[in-house]
């Protein structure tokens, strides 16, 4: 297991990235069992050249880019934000859609690397970290902070777990919930990378400006 370790420079980019997540997932599919890749009719990878300084949203396969202009009031400094992203979801009571995980690495045009940001349901918040794996390779581990509403994890994003995301084919992400007798139970939610390696390529000629 490998530490992801969260860095107060990212920190910034969570909190940018979480405010804009929920408007630009678009919900891939949904299951009555534990969420995974099998039986997926998948979509086709779009073909399109993302130019530098590309403001919109553009879907490759299961996974969406979407770039921002970032603008605070007490910050002069122009920044943007890109991130792709894809999330999961299962029925919940009254066949609702229930978050199981959402899915986000993160570019600013202001940090040297990218990021991870995780959007996990409160539930999660039985343990202190997640694991997440690309295939077979070795699990990442990440802390995990929740407030009332969801949990998040959020680190920096090392050039090994990059080249494993764009070459793999699932990523899988693992963490603790309590059941209904507050037994530690681990949930695992996988999500297909089909698209994925394109959504990056695309993010990173689109956070230079």
């Amino acid at each position: 297991m490998k530490k992801l370790f969260e860095t107060s420079t990212l920190v910034g980019i969570a909190a940018m990235a979480a405010l804009i997540w929920v408007s630009v997932l678009a919900i891939q599919w949904s299951r009555e069992t534990r969420p995974g890749p099998t039986s997926l009719r998948l979509p086709p990878i779009q073909s399109v050249d993302i130019a530098p300084g590309f403001v919109g949203k553009q879907t490759f396969g299961l996974w969406t880019l979407s770039c921002h202009n970032v603008q605070r009031s007490d910050d002069a400094t122009g920044k943007r934000l890109c991130l792709t992203n894809a999330k999961m979801t299962v029925r919940g009571p009254n066949n609702t859609a229930v978050l199981a995980a959402g899915f986000n690495v993160v570019m600013m045009n202001t940090q040297p690397a990218p990021g991870i940001l995780f959007v996990l349901p409160l539930g999660a918040q039985a343990s202190e970290s997640v694991s997440f794996a690309v295939d077979q390779n070795t699990a990442f581990n990440a802390p995990i902070k929740c407030n009332a509403k969801q949990c998040l994890v959020q680190g920096a994003l090392p050039a090994e777990a990059v080249e494993q995301l764009r070459a793999g084919r699932t990523l899988s992400l693992v963490y603790t919930i309590k059941d209904q007798k507050q037994q530690d139970r681990k949930v695992r939610v996988d999500q297909l990378l089909h698209g994925f390696r394109q959504s990056f390529d695309a993010m990173a000629r689109a956070i230079t400006a």
